[in-house]
């Protein structure tokens, strides 16, 4: 009977300090600077040669990023 007082303190001790623990914080995503750091970082750690390396290290910091609707096929008018 001794043993209960003490189990019931333990496992109520245990609760409290799962309770006050602090939950890990949520990943957030990486922002389009750090990625672009990140490619570059690799690219200068892959040894392409000189002109490999500069039209991708271009493409990385001047992406041609197309203008909506552009890269659609046109269609042609609906007869109707």
């Amino acid at each position: 009977m001794k043993h209960v007082p003490i189990l019931a303190l333990a496992v109520t001790a245990l609760i409290l300090a799962g309770c006050a623990s602090q939950p890990e914080p949520e990943p957030r995503p990486y922002t389009d600077a750090e990625v672009k750091q990140f490619a570059l970082e690799m690219l200068s750690r892959a040894g392409l040669p000189y002109e490999d390396y500069e039209k991708v290290r271009q493409a990385i910091l001047h992406p041609k990023v197309p203008e909506a609707g552009k890269d659609l096929p046109r269609q042609a008018p609906r007869r109707g």
